[in-house]
């Protein structure tokens, strides 16, 4: 194992700055601005859709979750409410 380095020829860096140019000219897409904000918006939207289906999702489970608490609790102390007015649905 050498720990020296192999110089490089003044063809071989040109080669390599050609290569490195065309690569970054591939990864680069031409977007036009008013594709790019439509595209920024939908993704946004479908972030919102999400975010509210999820909180629906964890208030309906803590919802349920409650009422099987409270069921179980009365039923523990025996007795069939905690003595409030309101109807549960």
């Amino acid at each position: 194992m050498s720990m020296r380095v192999e110089r490089s020829s003044l063809d071989q860096v040109k080669k390599r700055f050609e290569a490195n140019k065309k690569k970054m000219e591939e990864k680069q897409k031409e977007y036009d601005f008013e594709e790019r904000m439509k595209e920024l918006r939908e993704e946004e939207e479908k972030a919102k859709a999400y975010k509210k289906e999820k909180q629906k999702q964890r208030k309906r489970r803590a919802d349920d979750d409650d009422l099987e608490e409270d069921d179980e609790m009365a039923a523990v102390m025996g007795f069939s409410g905690f003595g409030s007015s309101k109807k549960v649905k």
